[in-house]
């Protein structure tokens, strides 16, 4: 991802590191990050965190958490409208003295992506997040944490709760199902909101506003298939221990996509030792970069299994070589069945599959000049199922121009179809444009240089936000993204700094306080 900062000019690239270095070696300091006090602490905010974490909330299951947010209004005698997607906007009044300030709105989204080990053994549908602390991190035992979007709820949670922190009148908004197409936000009624500045609280890294994102949507190709039982010798294939990633923020990095990996493996091995496919499938999100895929294969039943697997570990080995640096974890396995009767799809077809699997695109298509190589059109597969009647293939497409997010679309819909295949194109959010002038940027580069002594870099990201969608509801409606640090999202490595979110809670409440004073 690349960090842009603000200056009179317009944007600039945010210093690299081999120029940081650079930097030092010529004797001039690049301006140090300095420590601030606890101005109120984030304890609250972290509390209830952990309650969000104890209440599965994966996309589309939001409605268990949603009522716990609506009886969190009722209880503290607060405004709430909760709709049947959902979303809810809970409101609380001005404090004493700032009613004449301007409405400020804060939002986030409450839905989590959801993935595991494959060793892990839970439903994440049903079953809580297990939340460790480590140091100064928080992470979850073995699956997604959540903090992609639980900590934006936990503090605007934090903020209505608390009686004591200063702010104009306060409007929180929960959407819904973000992470499969951002549902929530394209549904809410947003007709009776009074605020004009918003704060989404969806963003990664402390001391970078978002200012603008790609728009995206979801294209699924399905492929119709035939079984038959049919007897011979299967074997088991595992690609694990991927680095995965976030889609949008991590698709440029060269990681491995686990679906593609096995694509390669399968084709490769197809051409040396034709097989008959039972299954394949990877990844658990449209949105995540697969860090695992799983495959089924039979063979005759006099197989040379040795031969098999010698050719196998050695082109697993050329995968590892490829990828040692962005990808060290990479782990590759073969076991062997008995022989026996299994449903498989007849070799013709196998190839056919495999064939269209290697045509499918993923990654990024192209950049943009002009943003110093900002990713501006991609596409993940992230997701490969196989059942009884079809392989499905899910992609997330992402872009900042409407006209290449379509022709990635269209370019995917012939693939299928020349295969046989069929393509389903969902509707696309917007991108979120970046404005040249906004107040609300103004008031939180100001008061984040008060709170934190440096000043932020202003960015615009690959990832999809919902201040697009959400600023095509409300006339002039000026937003900004802004949160804490977080790693490895969207992943089962995924983890948040309690310092950083201290820190953030600071700027958030910094920024209310700011946005009250303005009407004295």
């Amino acid at each position: 991802m690349a960090l842009l900062k603000r200056s009179r000019k317009g944007i600039r690239k945010r210093p690299s590191a081999a120029q940081k270095k650079n930097s030092k070696k010529a004797g001039t300091a690049l301006p140090a990050r300095k420590a601030q006090p606890v101005q109120v602490s984030a304890d609250k905010v972290l509390h209830f965190f952990r309650e969000i974490a104890a209440i599965p909330h994966g996309s589309g299951h939001t409605k268990e958490i949603s009522d716990y947010l609506a009886q969190f209004a009722r209880e503290r005698g607060l405004s709430c409208v909760q709709d049947e997607y959902d979303n809810l906007i809970i409101a609380k009044e001005a404090s004493p003295g700032c009613e004449k300030a301007d409405p400020i709105a804060l939002q986030g989204h409450i839905d989590m992506v959801l993935a595991k080990r494959p060793d892990k053994d839970m439903d994440m549908l049903t079953e809580a997040v297990t939340v460790v602390e480590d140091g100064d991190w928080i992470h979850a035992d073995g699956t997604t944490l959540g903090a992609d979007n639980g900590i934006a709820v936990a503090m605007m949670m934090a903020a209505l709760d608390d009686d004591s922190i200063r702010h104009p009148y306060l409007e929180c908004i929960f959407t819904s199902d973000e992470e499969i197409g951002l549902v929530g936000a394209s549904h809410i009624d947003l007709s009776g909101l009074k605020s004009r500045r918003l704060v989404n609280l969806d963003s990664e890294t402390e001391g970078v506003f978002c200012a603008g994102c790609a728009g995206g949507g979801e294209v699924i190709c399905e492929m119709p298939l035939k079984k038959k039982y049919k007897g011979g010798r299967c074997a088991c294939i595992s690609l694990t221990g991927l680095s995965g990633g976030h889609s949008g923020t991590d698709i440029h990095l060269g990681r491995a996509n686990g679906n593609r990996l096995m694509a390669r493996a399968l084709y490769s091995l197809y051409k040396a030792y034709p097989f008959r496919l039972v299954s394949v499938d990877g990844g658990d999100a449209d949105n995540a970069i697969p860090a695992h895929a799983f495959a089924k294969i039979q063979f005759s039943a006099h197989i040379d299994t040795e031969s098999v697997e010698d050719f196998f570990a050695e082109n697993a080995d050329e995968l590892k070589a490829e990828f040692c640096f962005t990808d060290p974890g990479m782990t590759w396995s073969m076991e062997w069945e008995p022989a026996s009767k299994e449903k498989v799809i007849s070799k013709k077809t196998t190839l056919r599959l495999l064939r269209f699997l290697m045509a499918l695109p993923t990654g990024v298509t192209h950049v943009n000049g002009e943003l110093n190589g900002l990713p501006q059109t991609s596409l993940n597969l992230g997701i490969v199922r196989t059942d009884e009647e079809v392989l499905q293939t899910v992609f997330m497409v992402r872009s900042g121009l409407n006209s290449q997010a379509a022709h990635i679309a269209d370019r995917l819909v012939c693939i299928a179809e020349g295969f046989g295949a069929r393509a389903l194109v969902k509707p696309f959010y917007p991108a979120w444009e970046y404005r040249a002038d906004s107040p609300l940027r103004d008031l939180c580069v100001s008061t984040y240089k008060k709170t934190a002594g440096r000043e932020p870099a202003v960015e615009v990201i690959h990832a999809g936000l919902e201040c697009g969608i959400l600023s095509g509801k409300v006339p002039d409606l000026d937003c900004i993204s802004i949160g804490p640090d977080l790693e490895n999202v969207h992943t089962v490595n995924e983890r948040m700094s309690i310092s950083s979110t201290q820190n953030v809670w600071n700027f958030i409440l910094a920024l209310l306080e700011e946005a009250a004073q303005e009407a004295e």
